[in-house]
């Protein structure tokens, strides 16, 4: 089974618990794939903030929930569009909360009440 997808993907994560948008990311898999890769690696006990979150999560019996932010052409520059998505998010300059339309087929709206970014590095 093929778990890559035909371009890249900035997506994001939500805390289930107060729509927190906590971490944004890029990913050429499915987003599935990916939500599951971030769950390992708070199992396998990363230290990186982000894996402190899921693990507080996960012994809650929950886990972030994943949406695609934007779709990127395989052409374009990931890096940058997920620089662009760090930047954005760490820099609101509108009231929440904000409701993201479907980027993709699967996708559902996405609401984010706050923001409280984990990101270690600024993306890239």
């Amino acid at each position: 089974m093929d778990i890559r997808v035909g371009r890249y993907l900035i997506y994001g994560l939500i805390d289930p618990r107060d729509r927190s948008l906590c971490y944004i990311g890029k990913t050429h898999k499915r987003r599935e794939w990916r939500l599951a890769e971030h769950i390992n690696h708070a199992l396998e006990n990363d230290q990186r903030p982000v894996y402190d979150w899921i693990r507080e999560l996960l012994i809650e019996n929950l886990e972030p929930e994943i949406f695609v932010w934007k779709k990127i052409s395989p052409d374009l520059s990931w890096r940058d569009a997920e620089k662009e998505a760090i930047v954005f998010w760490k820099n609101i300059s509108f009231e929440l909360p904000y409701i993201h339309p479907p980027q993709t087929k699967k996708s559902s709206a996405t609401e984010i009440q706050r923001v409280c970014l984990l990101n270690a590095t600024n993306g890239g």
